[in-house]
């Protein structure tokens, strides 16, 4: 096992899998500390989904940041099917953020307007919608019609991780205990096997991250977003457009043929949205829930939500019920960039439900701060640790 390191990434979700990447792209020699397996966390039963319609991105930098990302998706994937040798099945069709009842109607309107200055979005009535994809109910009012991409985060994360390795890097599945430090400079990791000594540490582990605030001294206002999916196969010619609604879940099939249906949002069932309940008291130190558990009365909804978008789904074969947790921060979007008065340690976290979707973007940056490509100035205030400066006496 590899002792030294350039870098160590702790989590090998999609977010830090494909931090490591780049850096390996970069010449670094790579080590990613994985307490369970690639992959396990969110990145295994999130939609996918590369979309910048709806209330996942908050105007200005964080709906930025997601143009960014969605406009690096397609190369980034080519490159990393070349360095992997793994498909992550990203593909892009037609998307339809749907309405099937008023509320839903004045959410993506409004979200047309907001943003059809910066992508080419129409809206088309229900009659429309379903010459693109016959199967759409006709109670369906309309929808904002404009391309977009999916892509399989489970598969990302593994080929991610396999061109680490291929490049001379090493996943390592041991559950990190520790930071090692010499004054404020971070040189190195403890773990359940031993140590790993480093120039930097990147802590991209998700809902989990907040067991680095002792290392750190310094907040992570990170809490675990209950989620859940169903996965079915519907019979018939593939479905023509992802469809996402903001009240009824989402139907989105992957390349491969299966249809992810249904979202479960925190304690509340919210659809596809995290609305402004979800955010949080950034030093409200209550112990966080993993709740990972799929319920059997939350299928039930999704279902019925399904069908009322799609009278097929009732034909559909479901062989699969997901549950996990998402990493949301305290205001809603990424934590990205050097932890104040700590050098040689870098936090990537704080995605929510569209950590798959600002992978490569957020690996981006992380690789530009590591490797000196871009210094933590050029990179928007608005994802930086030092937002959440702690107040007197934390914690």
């Amino acid at each position: 096992m590899i002792q030294t390191a350039d870098t160590v990434v702790v989590g090998g979700g999609v977010i830090g899998a494909t931090i490591a990447h780049l850096l390996a792209s970069a010449g670094q020699r790579v080590v990613i500390v994985e307490g369970d397996s690639v992959g396990a966390g969110s990145s295994g039963h999130g939609h996918g989904v590369v979309s910048l319609i709806g209330k996942d991105f908050k105007p200005g930098p964080h709906f930025q940041l997601g143009c960014a990302g969605a406009e690096m998706y397609p190369g980034y994937v080519a490159g990393l099917i070349e360095d992997s040798a793994i498909d992550p099945m990203y593909h892009r069709l037609p998307g339809l953020s749907l309405a099937m009842v008023e509320e839903e109607e004045l959410i993506f309107r409004e979200q047309l307007e907001l943003h059809r200055e910066h992508m080419p979005l129409r809206w088309i009535d229900g009659a429309e919608c379903r010459q693109i994809e016959p199967r759409i109910s006709d109670r369906a009012i309309g929808a904002v019609l404009y391309e977009h991409g999916q892509v399989d985060g489970y598969r990302l994360s593994l080929a991610a991780s396999r061109a680490v390795e291929l490049m001379g890097g090493e996943i390592q599945l041991r559950r990190v205990t520790g930071l090692v430090r010499d004054g404020d400079r971070v040189c190195g990791v403890e773990h359940t096997g031993g140590r790993i000594s480093c120039d930097t540490v990147v802590l991209a582990s998700g809902a989990w991250i907040r067991e680095a605030e002792p290392w750190l001294e310094w907040p992570v206002p990170v809490r675990p977003l209950h989620g859940e999916v169903l996965n079915v196969r519907l019979p018939g010619p593939p479905l023509r457009a992802f469809i996402l609604t903001a009240r009824h879940g989402p139907i989105l099939q992957r390349r491969d043929g299966v249809v992810l249906v249904g979202s479960i949002g925190g304690v509340t069932m919210s659809g596809m949205d995290v609305d402004a309940k979800h955010v949080f008291d950034p030093w409200d130190r209550s112990p966080p829930l993993f709740d990972l558990a799929p319920r059997e009365e939350n299928a039930q909804v999704m279902i019925e939500r399904a069908l009322k978008v799609m009278d097929a789904m009732q034909d559909a074969e479901l062989i699969g019920h997901l549950a996990g947790v998402r990493p949301l921060s305290a205001d809603r979007m990424p934590i990205i960039g050097r932890v104040p008065g700590l050098r040689g340690v870098i936090l990537a976290t704080g995605h929510g439900t569209k950590g798959i979707h600002l992978a490569p973007i957020t690996a981006r940056m992380v690789a530009g701060l590591v490797t000196g490509a871009q210094d933590s100035e050029a990179m928007s205030e608005a994802f930086l640790p030092d937002r959440f400066a702690p107040p007197e006496g934390w914690p």
